[in-house]
């Protein structure tokens, strides 16, 4: 993002009442690409719900270790070689975990650990330490006896005799589950499990974060769906990962999910893609997510998009900048639906479907006025919640001069209109907010060039609502 941008932005405003800006940037490129200051709040306006973790890391109570449990005294397997996959069949057992259970209840956990090592120490198959802190080690292991059988389990000592703490089965697809870190990021003195839980057929994959609270492994992530308490896992596309780290320097680490982007059909259905960052911090009970971000935009609805993410997730010095690229950038490119079957066949091409596309379709002469006014509209609003009233009115009065007469821009400038004419005469965001989603209700066509189901997968699908966040 050009630093150039924002001094453009800010000389314009001061410039608004002597003349316009030129609003017809040129559009180049056309490659399938694959892929900021913080502002202090001032105003007494109410700020719309955010995902700011309020978690006080002072709060975090050190796990106090349970008592030492006890364990099978390990003894030497009496024949010569031990195979798991001979013993779980000779011992017609229902289950591999049965016949793992069996065997650590008779033999302890010498013979299993040895086995597991005698094919390589990796530590994405088995570890055996200490994950509920009472100074006794546990058996984690992925169990892969044959095609039918496979799945990633803990093993630890209650009252004298081995039990599975934790079972978490294959997909169905071959894959048994692996793990990615142990590693106590929430600074309890317990440390966390990290499981890649599994693979689908086009390379999309979940992981699991588990803890032991006492008593039992707790997943550590919230629900994805409020009516499935028990659906709590973390999804990527084929090149997705997550990982660790303090981002905002608080001794906590954070967990950091990148979406990747997707392959085979799952790209051409919902192209056009970016890599999504999602940041999860520690709230003492799970992982929430506080925040989102996409890599660089490559459309200008794609910065008008994030511009809007920015704003709710009040990153206004970002929401800000994001919101000049749309307006001024002369690198962000057009989309419409004819040129996203253009992309599709570009990708088609590729594997010898169709032939390459050429031209490139003509960009559509009513969206960079939409998203444009749109955007001038957005940073109005930026300014009042911030309690910057001379701005506001300054960038109010820009978008009337530079779109005012543009046919394309009319409904966003009347709707700019509309939120204006009600704020000022009750000073209250509420009620300019009212007025602009009542005309978006009255004017539906607005949303379809901010985000509808042509925007692809990624894109957020506008209802008349989200046009003014202060409600």
């Amino acid at each position: 993002m050009k630093k150039l941008f924002s001094l453009f932005f800010a000389i314009s405003l001061i410039l608004s009442a002597c003349g316009t800006v030129s609003t017809t940037p040129a559009q180049t490129g056309m490659p399938i690409v694959t892929h900021t200051a913080t502002q202090t709040v001032t105003s007494t306006i109410t700020p719309l719900p955010t995902f700011t973790p309020t978690f006080d890391v002072s709060t975090i109570v050190t796990v106090t270790p349970a008592e030492k449990a006890e364990c099978p005294t390990s003894i030497p397997y009496p024949e010569k070689d031990f195979d798991l996959f001979e013993f779980w069949e000779n011992g017609n057992y229902q289950s591999p975990e049965e016949a793992a259970l069996a065997l650590l209840n008779k033999y302890g956990s010498e013979v299993l650990v040895n086995y597991e090592r005698s094919f390589g120490d990796s530590p994405e198959t088995m570890a055996f330490q200490d994950f509920t802190n009472d100074g006794v080690p546990e058996l984690a292991i992925r169990l892969t006896l044959n095609t039918s059988f496979s799945s990633f389990d803990i093993f630890g000592c209650q009252d004298g005799e081995y039990h599975l703490l934790l079972s978490i089965p294959s997909n169905g697809l071959g894959y048994a589950p692996i793990i990615v870190s142990i590693e106590d990021n929430n600074k309890n003195s317990v440390p966390e499990l990290t499981i890649l839980e599994g693979y689908l057929s086009q390379g999309g994959h979940s992981f699991g974060v588990y803890e032991w609270d006492g008593e039992k492994f707790t997943s550590l992530l919230p629900p994805n769906h409020p009516d499935q308490p028990d659906s709590t896992f973390l999804w990527v596309e084929a090149t997705g990962k997550i990982y660790y780290k303090d981002v905002d320097s608080d001794f906590l680490n954070e967990l950091i999910l990148e979406s990747g982007i997707p392959v085979w059909e799952i790209y051409y259905v919902g192209l056009p893609w970016r890599n999504n960052s999602t940041y999860y911090k520690w709230n003492g009970q799970v992982f929430a997510p506080y925040k989102s971000e996409f890599t660089e935009p490559e459309f200008r609805f794609q910065a008008v998009q994030d511009a809007d993410l920015a704003f709710t997730q009040q990153e206004y010095g970002k929401a800000v900048v994001l919101y000049q690229e749309a307006i001024f950038s002369d690198e962000l490119r057009s989309y419409s639906p004819e040129i996203r079957e253009n992309l599709r066949a570009i990708w088609e091409a590729q594997y010898g479907e169709v032939p390459t596309p050429t031209p490139y379709p003509i960009e559509d002469p009513t969206e960079y006025p939409s998203l444009a006014a749109y955007a001038y509209y957005r940073i109005m609003l930026l300014h009042l919640v911030q309690g910057q009233e001379a701005e506001a009115e300054s960038t109010y009065q820009t978008l009337q001069d530079t779109f005012g007469a543009d046919p394309y821009a009319a409904s966003y400038v009347e709707m700019a209109t509309k939120f204006w004419e009600a704020y000022q005469s009750t000073n209250k965001m509420y009620d300019g907010c009212a007025a602009a989603i009542q005309y978006a209700v009255e004017h539906p066509q607005i949303l379809t060039p901010l985000g509808s189901d042509y925007h692809g997968w990624q894109s957020h699908i506008y209802v008349p609502a989200d046009v003014c966040p202060f409600r």
